[in-house]
C-alpha cells in the first residue's frame, strides 16, 4: 500500500493565514469530492488545503476536483503540494482535476512545467455549471492534448454512478 503523501514541510500556522484563504468542500459523495479555494495558496495556507484533500483521499474519494477560480496567489509550496496530491490520487487509481484555471494560474503552471503533469480545466469554475443553459455533464479540457487512457474510462464510469 502506498503511504499517504505528506507536504515536504509543515510551517507553523499564524492567525493571519486563516484570513488569507478559504477552503470549502462544496460537494462530496462516496468516490468524488469537489473543493473550492478562495484567496492565497502559499507556504502558510497550503497545508490546510492539503489536509482537506488528503482527508478526502483517506475517505475513499479518489476523484477530486479543485476549483481554483478564486485563487489570487500561488507559490512553489502550493504547486509542490498540489502535485503531491495529484500523484497520491493517481496511486489510488483516481484523479485530481484543477477547474476554474484563470490565465494567470495557467501561466504559472506552464512556467513550472506542470501543465503537462496535472489535469487542468479551463477558466470556467464550478459556479458556471449552475448558469442557465450550462452543460450538465462536467468536462475537462487539458491545457495540452493528452491521449485517452483506461484511467479516463474509469473516471467517466465513476461520474455516471
Amino acid at each position: 500500500m502506498t503511504a499517504a503523501w505528506q507536504p515536504p514541510f509543515n510551517p507553523p500556522q499564524s492567525d493571519d493565514s486563516a484570513d488569507l484563504v478559504a477552503i470549502e468542500t462544496v460537494e462530496a459523495d462516496r468516490v468524488r469530492a469537489s473543493v473550492k479555494v478562495l484567496g492565497d495558496l502559499d507556504i502558510a495556507t497550503a497545508p490546510t488545503l492539503f489536509a482537506v484533500l488528503q482527508a478526502h483521499l483517506a475517505a475513499g474519494r479518489r476523484f477530486l476536483r479543485l476549483d481554483v477560480a478564486g485563487v489570487t496567489f500561488l507559490d512553489a509550496a502550493a504547486l509542490t503540494g498540489i502535485t503531491g496530491i495529484h500523484h497520491a490520487a493517481l496511486a489510488r487509481r483516481g484523479t485530481l482535476v484543477l477547474t476554474g484555471v484563470a490565465e494567470r494560474t495557467a501561466r504559472v503552471l506552464r512556467l513550472a512545467g506542470l501543465d503537462d503533469v496535472l489535469f487542468v480545466g479551463g477558466p470556467r469554475s464550478d459556479d458556471d455549471l449552475d448558469a442557465p443553459g450550462s452543460d450538465e455533464r462536467h468536462r475537462v479540457f487539458p491545457a495540452r492534448l493528452v491521449p485517452w487512457t483506461p484511467l479516463a474510462a474509469l473516471h467517466d464510469a465513476a461520474a455516471d454512478d
